[in-house]
């Protein structure tokens, strides 16, 4: 858990961190019907934009990506508390937020 905040904080690229957060949110967007490549969700990951090419993406793809991020971050930053109801409530109301799913206003 060290290394991942470690690298977290140093926003070191391709260490452990950096894999994580992508494979861990490709995998876990592409299970719930995300159309975004491992490709674009990396690229989302590294410079906060999307680039497309005669393609359609679906915000809500997008949105829940970028909150895929911080839902990770959450995780690594709260590693050390109990588990528990209220904070798994919380990671899934974040990772839908401003979403058509879910508006967080």
């Amino acid at each position: 858990m060290n290394v991942l905040k470690e690298e977290k904080e140093n926003k070191l690229h391709g260490g452990i961190y950096h894999k994580t957060q992508i494979d861990f949110t490709y995998n876990s967007n592409h299970i719930e019907g995300s159309r975004l490549t491992h490709d674009q969700t990396r690229y989302i990951f590294e410079t906060n934009t999307i680039e497309v090419e005669g393609e359609v993406l679906n915000v809500d793809d997008i949105i829940e990506t970028s909150n895929h991020f911080r839902c990770i971050d959450m995780i690594i930053d709260h590693a050390h508390l109990t588990l528990n109801e209220k904070f798994i409530k919380e990671l899934k109301r974040n990772k839908r937020c401003s979403s058509r799913l879910v508006h967080c206003w």
